[in-house]
């Protein structure tokens, strides 16, 4: 995994506004900085601007793990694309969503049962998004603890969950829930895109990064020696000189074109 600053990183971003692509954002701790309460959660305003500023002049899509609501009322209307829920939302309903509704019900009945038993249960939120869960323990006393109970609780949900973590964050996904590469593949394929980005910084990011096909460019933020991102950006804060550099590179083929 490279700095995106390298000149591999340069060459690929080049490359990028070269041919019809489809420009993919993570939203918590890529677009927006991660906080301790999910709905506390806000792009800069300099984000949303650049962010609209590129979906008017190129294919934009902002996937999350957050319901489709949430996240549309996050990111600037211009943004064409907004797909909630890792992929389950957005594109298509999927076809057991009432079913989907229906396991997610019965899990934060189980796991607040659960919780109920547990002396060190503060700090933990349960994060309903209808299609997925997401149990956060960012606030806990002990983080530790509160991981290695979790875990614990989880696997006794029924049905048992896909569990994919997180930055202080167990996301509970219902048998044949899609994820974000599922979502990202059938969008580039009805979009026909010839190449794709896409920015990421967490676990359920790297299902893309470790299944991206080799036309595909992946950024990680923040570098983590076992990503499989192709590039990584040093922080959250850099996605703005990440957009920056994107809004520049599709105005100069332009440029050059009218010279012409």
């Amino acid at each position: 995994m490279k700095h995106l600053s390298s000149p591999e990183g340069r060459g690929a971003l080049r490359n990028l506004s070269l041919a019809r692509t489809l420009f993919a954002f993570d939203f918590d701790g890529t677009l927006a900085p991660i906080v301790p309460r999910p709905r506390d959660a806000r792009a800069a305003i300099g984000v949303q601007r650049r962010l609209a500023q590129l979906s008017r002049s190129a294919l934009v899509a902002v996937i999350s793990g957050r319901s489709l609501a949430d996240l549309r009322e996050r990111i600037p209307a211009e943004v064409r694309h907004c797909i909630g829920n890792h992929g389950s939302e957005g594109m298509v309903e999927a076809n057991d969503a009432d079913a989907m509704r229906q396991i997610c019900g019965a899990w934060v009945a189980q796991l607040r049962g659960y919780l109920v038993d547990l002396v060190s249960n503060a700090g933990i939120i349960i994060e309903d998004k209808g299609l997925t869960l997401s149990v956060h323990y960012r606030l806990a006393a002990d983080r530790a603890l509160a991981a290695q109970r979790l875990s614990a609780l989880v696997r006794r949900l029924v049905p048992v969950p896909r569990v994919i973590g997180g930055k202080l964050v167990l996301n509970l996904l219902p048998p044949n829930a899609r994820t974000k590469y599922e979502a990202l593949v059938d969008l580039a394929q009805r979009e026909a895109v010839e190449r794709v980005l896409f920015v990421g910084d967490d676990q359920t990011d790297e299902l893309v990064f470790a299944q991206a096909p080799a036309h595909w460019t992946t950024v990680r933020v923040e570098p983590d020696c076992t990503s499989q991102a192709s590039f990584y950006i040093d922080r959250q804060s850099d996605v703005s000189v990440l957009l920056d550099q994107l809004l520049k590179l599709l105005r100069r083929p332009a440029a050059s074109a009218s010279s012409n």
